[in-house]
């Protein structure tokens, strides 16, 4: 009744037992990087506080982010002002310690 051959498809370009065009991958060779030396002393101790900078910067944006959206949900869809009122001066309070603490650009 429904015969599925792809020979006798006038649209197919490619002859019976092929799935397409061939084509040639040519090939690449990777190139080679040095690796940095990890000898020197004063970098340990500033890559130690750039680490922990960052990792204060993360947990704190993830938490105004939290309090902020939460506290505008408390707001807008239970109109709970007393809670999502607290949650988002909360947010907003850490916001401005975050902005605070974040770093000139400036290095030494």
């Amino acid at each position: 009744m429904f015969d599925d051959d792809a020979s006798d498809d006038p649209d197919n370009p490619y002859p019976p037992g092929t799935e397409g065009p061939r084509v040639e991958i040519p090939s690449v060779e990777a190139p080679s990087v040095d690796a940095p030396s990890l000898d020197s002393a004063a970098g340990d101790a500033t890559d130690s506080e750039l680490a922990s900078l960052f990792l204060l910067h993360v947990i704190l944006w993830n938490a105004v982010l939290l309090l902020l959206s939460l506290g505008a949900m408390l707001i807008y869809f239970r109109t709970n002002w007393g809670t999502g009122g607290k949650l988002v001066a909360a947010g907003v309070m850490l916001a401005v310690y975050g902005v605070y603490r974040l770093p000139d650009g400036e290095s030494e």
